[in-house]
Order: structure tokens, then sequence, then C-alpha cells
């Protein structure tokens, strides 16, 4: 147990373990993401993410991420062994994304809004907003 002083790790990877990963301080803007380029890349109708600070993630090994470029100015990384989508970066940007799906403990965040909504397949029921109610 961490107290409010020592900030929570969250801890990650591939499926084949040949890449891990740390992620400290606050996550940032959980969601889910159904754009066509999330889409085709998790094999589902929408993709899960929160951010960290670039300065909060450390690549921990043993190996470390292959990349692509879906977007001039969009870096996503993989496992370069079982092609595990792990997270995404834009250039110059402070904050990164970690894939929700990468995480040891995916109920550790929960998104709070869904990029694209309206791009979700009409036969996966409406997913809930998670964003408190005004």
């Amino acid at each position: 147990m961490t107290d409010e002083s020592t900030p929570e790790v969250l801890t990650g990877g591939c499926l084949c373990g040949h890449i891990r990963f740390e992620a400290t301080g606050e996550p940032y803007d959980p969601h889910l993401c159904s754009c066509p380029h999330c889409t085709r890349l998790s094999g589902g109708p929408f993709m899960g993410w929160v951010g960290f600070q670039r300065t909060a993630f450390t690549w921990t090994g043993p190996g470390m991420p292959a990349s692509f470029r879906s977007w001039p100015t969009l870096e996503r990384w993989f496992c370069p062994v079982c092609a595990t989508p792990l997270g995404a970066a834009g250039d110059g940007e402070d904050l990164l994304g970690v894939c929700l799906s990468a995480l040891d403990d995916c109920d550790a965040i929960t998104p709070i809004g869904h990029s694209f909504r309206d791009r979700t397949p009409t036969w996966l029921p409406p997913i809930p907003s998670t964003l408190p109610m005004s």
C-alpha cells in the first residue's frame, strides 16, 4: 500500500512478456476510442487508452517496442515478437497514451469517455458514459 506521498506504479506489457513498462503519477483521460485507426489496430470496435506524462513512463524490458507511424506526427508502439499494441505518442507531446489492454491490472483504470462513439458498430450495445452526471 502506498501513502499519498508515494505515487502508484502501474505496470504492463505485451502478451509474450518481451516488452514491459511502468507508469507512475496521475493517469490522464482514460477513454475508449472507435476511430478507424484504433479499431483496425485493436481488431475490435474500440481501443482503450490512458495518458501519462512521458517523464513518468519507462520501458523496463527485457525488449524494446517496435513502432509504426499511423499519422505523420503519431508514433504507435507494439511488441515486435507478438504484435501486442502497447501505446502511442504525438511528436513533441508531454503526454503519451498507454493501451488499457496492455496494463497488468486493467481494472485499475476506468474509462470516462468514448472518442468517435458515432463510429461504434450498430450491433454493439451502447457503452454508457462513465462521466459524472451534472
